[in-house]
């Protein structure tokens, strides 16, 4: 009698195993617009979420609890005699310069989807602790204005992983289509 038993509950066992449900799909990528910055986000990068997606403004946090830091995403006045981002960089220097114990820790140029792209971090005293400000300089796919990512999060040693998520972001920004203009009806 215990052989049966242990017959069919091998039996059930395997039924089981062959029952179960696959798992279910990833879901997909969130996609953001922003028409007044002219933008799209084709996919938010995995680690991040959208916090504020209305008007001129756009940020993300980081997903979860266990970080903090806050990217606000904006663009500059059009510029009729074209974009300068060395000039864009120098400027978030003396930014950082000019806060009380504001040190500046660099600037690096970079190629990006969007072509050249610069990033500038420096720290200041926050609040909470010493504040680290990163900046993702590029040319807005309009090409007629800086874009600026701007990520502010506790100094500490993470640097690097936050980095890698403002490139993430800019890998993922795309020139939002302008809406179709309505044809003229035929009467």
């Amino acid at each position: 009698m215990t052989r049966t038993w242990s017959i069919l509950a091998s039996i059930a066992i395997g039924l089981a195993a062959g029952c179960q449900s696959p798992a279910p799909p990833e879901p997909a990528a969130q996609r953001i617009e922003n028409a007044a910055l002219g933008i799209a986000v084709a996919a938010v990068p995995e680690g991040l979420e959208v916090a504020v997606n209305d008007g001129e403004r756009l940020e993300l946090v980081p997903a979860g609890d266990a970080a903090t830091g806050r990217i606000e995403v904006s663009c500059g006045a059009p510029s009729l005699g074209g974009v300068n981002l060395v000039a864009a960089v120098q400027e978030h220097e003396a930014e950082i310069r000019a806060r009380e114990g504001g040190e500046y820790r660099g600037q690096r140029e970079l190629a990006g989807p969007l072509g050249t792209a610069f990033y500038s971090r420096g720290v200041y005293p926050g609040a909470a602790g010493p504040t680290e400000e990163t900046v993702l300089f590029a040319i807005h796919p309009d090409g007629d204005r800086v874009l600026r990512l701007t990520y502010r999060y506790p100094a500490a040693a993470d640097s690097g992983e936050r980095v890698g998520q403002l490139l993430a972001l800019l890998a993922e920004l795309e020139p939002l289509a302008p809406a179709a203009e309505s044809a003229p009806a035929n009467d």
